[in-house]
């Protein structure tokens, strides 16, 4: 590339012109993104609808505002962490392709499936996540006065159409300006960040003031939960509550600046989504409506509410602030809904592209006017199923969000010891631990306060596996031993994960069914030993056919060894056999020109002994010519009359200098 920039052909003798500054302005128009931008994307994708929602429904009663302040700034500090693993994989290179490309490298193709199949899971939902909370803001501004009209039920939900109208219309029109103004939703995606940071910015500061006289600082939850214990459970929400930020490094190849500055952006924007966090938890005790003595009894009692006293930001915001709160509180919900789907669409779409460029996918992947129509399409049909049954996803957010996190601690650590850097060494190293911790009290129940996954959202899980199959038959059938000999881990891993998961969503379902508390602990503990023996008779078959493969694949070599090097003794003797001939041809000529001249006995005789001999040796040569017949061992023997003097008089003519000089 730099060589192609450095060329300048002058209009002239050539007749060719290559216009520099043409190329210069056309490598400008691929590096679109700014600072801001990048910090946008970032910022914007990991602030959505529940920085509003989730500190009435789950911060406060589990851990109060004390405690969510101090799992918040433990689950920053620990995205800091994996955030530089990020960042340093991303300052390496400016390859595009995120999560799967630094799995790629550091573990192989199979390994990078993995981690962008789970991780599209996780940014898929996002993006119906967001897009279902747009009707409940028009339930808390309108109360229930939009529920009426052509209603359905699904999982004894009432859904209603005049609701869903509008998320199906966000979806709709964010996927149909990513086809047709790209780079004018970039603009608007940035512009909603701002919008959104500094609308919690100005509530913080107006309404922290009166959070903090009721005592904020100093409680903790409602629930009578061990206050560490209810920390630590916020803390595993951390991969929830931050993932997003890593979208950037989807397209490293687009930054107007250093590659090696997304690290602070990155820091910046997890530090601004944690003061999100915290501050809308601080300020829903701001303000208790009429008929609770306190905010523990306000948040216990949201069931019962609706309109805007239903989320205590909300209400925080319009007690404070008056109606211009409810409009600030309002337009920064909205901008965090709208750039949750515009982020979520957009980390989509790379991560399928990327997998499509690897062939895993179908190559229409690829074109993101394929893949935009194809998540729009998804999103509007999972939002028709209503928003309390799409809490069932949630968990999966996390669990995706997970899986990449890990993979990428992983990858940094790999790649930082070959290289020598022992920071990210020290850093890949925490960041894979902390990222498993999450993983086993996600998929284990009963290791924190609140359930980690439902048995809907195991259900989910495991269709979510199976589907990965049909990705995974894929690339194995097209692709040959050696290019994909590694992928048997990806299958044993969703194997393993399909299998758990759909027996872990049966133990539960017979949970929740009119069972003796004894059966209900021993179908769940019987679900966690089935998980370890299932895992561990998996790994050891995955050792085993490891070590049969690769046994295979050193007698492959061994056997391709020993053919080039049959070809290459073959080849050796096929050019030396042609050049030996021309030589003899000369001889044999020459020996025919001497014997037609005149000689005396003696020199006639030895004149014929070397004729024989060269058509002897020339007969030898031209057998050897003879490749193909002696490979495919089809040489015959052909019987014909023979003198056998002549024959013997030949051996004696060959062998009678030799014999003399041996005596």
């Amino acid at each position: 590339m730099i060589l192609a920039d450095s060329l300048l052909w002058v209009r002239g003798r050539g007749g060719l012109t290559v216009d520099i500054e043409n190329n210069r302005q056309t490598k400008a128009l691929d590096r679109y993104l700014s600072s801001l931008d990048v910090w946008a994307m970032a910022f914007g994708c990991m602030v959505g609808w529940g920085v509003f929602a989730m500190p009435g429904t789950t911060f406060l009663p589990l851990a109060g505002p004390a405690g969510t302040l101090i799992a918040m700034a433990i689950g920053m500090a620990i995205m800091l962490v994996i955030g530089g693993n990020f960042s340093y994989l991303m300052g390496r290179s400016s390859i595009t392709g995120g999560v799967y490309s630094y799995t790629k490298e550091a573990f192989g193709r199979d390994h990078a499936f993995l981690s962008a199949w789970f991780l599209c899971l996780s940014y898929l939902t996002i993006v119906f996540l967001n897009g279902t909370a747009l009707f409940l803001v028009v339930r808390i501004l309108f109360s229930n006065t939009v529920q009426s009209g052509f209603h359905y039920s699904i999982a004894g939900n009432t859904i209603y159409l005049s609701e869903t109208v509008v998320s199906v219309l966000a979806l709709a029109g964010v996927g149909l300006l990513f086809v047709a103004a790209k780079p004018l939703l970039q603009k608007l995606h940035t512009v909603l960040s701002v919008v959104l940071l500094i609308g919690v910015v100005v509530t913080a500061a107006l309404c922290l003031p009166q959070a903090i006289a009721n005592g904020a600082l100093t409680s903790f939850g409602a629930g009578g939960t061990n206050p560490g214990y209810a920390i630590f459970s916020l803390v595993i929400l951390a991969p929830w509550a931050f993932v997003g930020f890593e979208v950037t490094a989807f397209d490293t190849a687009h930054f107007s600046h250093q590659v090696r500055r997304p690290s602070r952006l990155i820091v910046l924007a997890i530090i601004g989504t944690a003061f999100a966090y915290a501050s809308m938890a601080l300020i829903s005790i701001a303000a208790v409506p009429e008929g609770f003595d306190s905010w523990q009894a306000y948040v216990a009692g949201l069931d019962g509410l609706s309109g805007v006293p239903s989320v205590p930001t909300f209400f925080a915001a319009k007690s404070v602030m008056g109606p211009v709160g409810l409009v600030v509180m309002t337009l920064t919900a909205l901008s965090s809904i709208l750039t949750g789907i515009i982020g979520g669409y957009r980390a989509t779409t790379r991560v399928l592209s990327t997998m499509a460029e690897d062939h895993i996918l179908s190559e229409k992947f690829s074109k993101t006017t394929y893949s935009i129509l194809f998540i729009m399409a998804l999103s509007i049909l999972i939002s028709l199923l209503g928003r309390n049954t799409l809490n069932w996803f949630v968990d999966l957010t996390s669990f995706g969000a997970i899986v990449g996190f890990s993979y990428t601690s992983a990858a940094a650590y790999k790649i930082a010891k070959s290289e020598g850097n022992r920071r990210i060494v020290v850093t890949g190293a925490i960041g894979t631990v902390i990222s498993a911790v999450f993983a086993i009290v996600q998929l284990v129940p009963r290791l924190s306060a609140m359930e980690a996954m439902g048995s809907e959202a195991f259900l989910l899980l495991s269709l979510w596996c199976l589907l990965g199959f049909v990705f995974y038959w894929r690339p194995v059938i097209r692709s040959t031993l050696t290019e994909y000999s590694g992928m048997s881990a990806s299958g044993i891993v969703l194997f393993a994960l399909l299998l758990y998961s759909a027996l872990m969503w049966l133990a539960k379902r017979l949970a929740e069914g009119d069972l003796a508390p004894r059966t209900r602990a021993t179908l769940v503990g019987g679900g966690i030993g089935l998980m370890l023996i299932i895992f561990t008779g998996l790994a050891v078959m995955l050792y085993v056919q490891n070590i049969v493969r690769e046994k295979h694949e050193a007698a492959e070599r061994e056997k391709i060894h020993a053919v080039e090097s049959s070809l290459a003794k073959s080849q050796f003797l096929f050019n030396m056999s042609h050049d030996i001939r021309t030589p003899m041809n000369a001889i044999i000529g020459y020996t025919n020109l001497a014997l037609k001249e005149p000689a005396p006995p003696a020199v006639r005789d030895y004149l014929q002994k070397i004729d024989g001999s060269s058509r002897h040796l020339l007969a030898l040569i031209n057998d050897i010519l003879e490749m193909s017949r002696i490979e495919s061992g089809k040489v015959e023997l052909e019987y014909a009359p023979v003198d056998l003097c002549a024959v013997f008089d030949g051996m004696r003519d060959l062998f009678s200098e030799q014999m003399k000089q041996k005596k």
